[in-house]
């Protein structure tokens, strides 16, 4: 073929190719105009994007859509979207659900949620148009992830009124960050119920490798708190108040009285007790006293062993079964047996000083060996007792109203531990399984003040001393001691036990205002703490025996006050369900169970 001919012939295909491209486009056109006619057509825009049927910001920033705003539903995988609204008298609520706090990326976990049927009409489980639970992902932004996830169909009909729990299958995001999932239901073919005004639930999840605690407090967060006492007396929200009532505050149902002829406490400063202070008595212990020492018979003070002249030291040890006393000037020993024996000062306002503990004692001290221990006691009067706790468990400078309602409630807890010692020979300890208690030595001017202002007086409940719990900062609001103390197992889960009668939940801002000389409450603030998946696994492994496999997700089961009754972790080998202090103060060590995974 000649190269003219070539030319023409690649002129003639171009211009043929191009008029074709024309009316293509143009057909092309049409039909998309048509189809924007229909109002059921199978080429809807994807709601997982931005669309106007997917109102998404909204759905995080009010959990409840404009009324008007129109949200789209699938009839099945294969059907058309159609635009209709909800009848206005459907309506729902979102109960309870077991959504993990913190998951690790692409994990697949089944999720209770207990819905109810709060319209007036019911909700069908088959037919054209049945009722399903779905739900959505957002990430921090408020943007979908995901809009429609695989839900859970309902087994039956559900009733105006009626209650159901279903499970659904739910994956988390693939990649680590902050997310919410919105609980929604839908009837198919028809809408999202969200499209029609009924709230969403909305929960928050942590996607990573591990989990990181946020929280408030300091302690288990019943009872007293030690910083909202100080906000109180000090007035740092309104008036200040009076130390009987911080009292009433914190134990409203509980009375005050004076009790001046209690019995004396006796506390155990021998191991495993430390005293707050690191040092404790093994098998002996060295006694001192200035103005001299007597050593009696426990059950008959008349009956004397021995009498030591004025800075005279006597030794005091384990011997098999029973104690030896020895007399260190002239290495006599002065008894030996299994009987307790006490040592009592000559003078009795001078205080027994003990070398091990580095302090010195009020009121008298028994010897005896108890389940193979030696075992060191200080019997003391209930006064005496808190002149030497006070300091340990309050600072001396703060509020003089706040000292006093810790002296009242510290004796209270010691004369209700009292009532329960059973057949222990002591009873409390003089350290943080009770209240630090550091005797004679610990005593201050200004607490010992606080002490004679409350002399004698106790909360009591029924005619009996309440167990007067405390700690430093509740977070801003004390929690019911049946959430804490005495969980229960109902079936397979744990549950708020009944509180104790001369408690309640107290909302505390005082003790988030509270200050002292040194600046603002530090446990006002948010503090942190992350563990990785492996080390949770590790914890649960040592403490509890129990190998979960590596980590999956971890779940709070809250009580109305917001700390975990429980917390539900599940490893890819088997899911354990832990009572919710034991776990997180005792086992991770965490300050407070007023925790979130996310900062609050």
């Amino acid at each position: 073929m000649c190269s003219n001919c070539k030319q023409r012939w690649a002129q003639v295909v171009d211009i043929t190719v191009s008029r074709f491209g024309v009316l293509l486009r143009i057909a092309f056109g049409a039909l998309l105009a048509i189809l924007a006619m229909q109002p059921d057509v199978a080429m809807q825009p994807d709601v997982s994007r931005h669309s106007a049927e997917a109102p998404v910001a909204l759905a995080i920033q009010d959990a409840i859509p404009r009324a008007g705003d129109l949200v789209l539903a699938r009839k099945s995988t294969s059907a058309a979207r159609v635009v209709e609204r909800l009848p206005a008298e459907i309506g729902a609520s979102y109960d309870h659900t077991t959504a993990p706090s913190a998951v690790i990326a692409g994990a697949e976990m089944p999720i209770e949620v207990r819905i109810t049927n709060t319209g007036l009409r019911p909700w069908p489980a088959s037919g054209d148009q049945p009722v399903r639970l779905g739900y959505h992902w957002y990430d921090a932004n408020g943007n979908a992830v995901l809009w429609d996830g695989t839900g859970a169909a309902l087994s039956d009909d559900v009733s105006a009124g009626q209650t159901t729990t279903l499970e659904v299958s739910v994956r988390a995001p693939q990649t680590n960050g902050t997310y919410t999932i919105a609980w929604d239901l839908v009837q198919e073919g028809t809408g999202w119920f969200s499209g029609s005004a009924v709230a969403m639930k909305t929960e928050r999840v942590v996607v990573g490798d591990g989990v990181t605690f946020y929280g408030k407090g300091w302690g288990h967060g019943v009872g007293l708190s030690q910083w909202g006492a100080q906000g109180w007396a000090e007035g740092a929200t309104g008036p200040r108040l009076s130390g009987e009532a911080i009292l009433a505050k914190y134990f409203p149902g509980a009375d005050l009285v004076s009790l001046p002829s209690a019995l004396p406490f006796r506390v155990l400063i021998s191991a495993p007790s430390t005293g707050c202070v690191g040092r404790t008595i093994g098998d002996a212990a060295r006694l001192n006293s200035q103005g001299g020492m007597r050593v009696v018979s426990d059950a008959d003070p008349t009956v004397v062993y021995a009498v030591t002249a004025p800075g005279q030291s006597l030794r005091a040890a384990r011997s098999g079964t029973g104690v030896v006393v020895t007399d260190e000037w002239t290495r006599r020993v002065v008894y030996a047996g299994r009987d307790p024996v006490t040592v009592v000062p000559t003078q009795w306002w001078d205080p027994i000083s003990i070398a091990e503990k580095g302090l010195s004692y009020r009121g008298s001290v028994r010897l005896q060996t108890v389940g193979g221990r030696f075992t060191v006691v200080n019997v003391v009067s209930p006064d005496d007792y808190v002149r030497g706790s006070l300091p340990g468990e309050m600072l001396p400078f703060w509020e003089f109203e706040a000292l006093r309602a810790q002296a009242v409630t510290a004796r209270t807890y010691a004369a209700w531990r009292q009532s329960t010692a059973i057949e222990r020979v002591w009873d409390v300890r003089d350290d943080t399984s009770d209240q630090c208690y550091g005797g004679q030595t610990a005593e201050t001017e200004r607490t010992n003040t606080a002490v004679e202002a409350t002399a004698g007086e106790f909360l009591v409940y029924d005619g009996q001393p309440i167990r007067a719990m405390f700690s430093s900062a509740n977070g801003g609001a004390s929690e019911n001691p049946g959430c804490v103390f005495n969980a229960i197992r109902v079936g397979d889960r744990w549950s708020c036990a009944e509180g104790w009668p001369y408690l309640t939940v107290v909302q505390d801002p005082a003790e988030l205002a509270a200050y002292d000389q040194r600046g603002a409450n530090p446990y006002a603030e948010l503090w942190s703490e992350h563990f990785s998946g492996a080390e949770i696994r590790a914890q649960i492994i040592e403490d509890y025996g129990v190998d979960i496999g590596p980590f999956v997700s971890m779940a709070f089961n809250e009580s109305p006050g917001g700390r975990p009754i429980s917390v539900m972790i599940r490893g890819s080998g088997r899911s354990v369900d832990l009572n919710g202090d034991q776990f997180l103060r005792a086992t991770l060590g965490l300050p407070s169970t007023l925790v979130q995974t996310t900062p609050f």
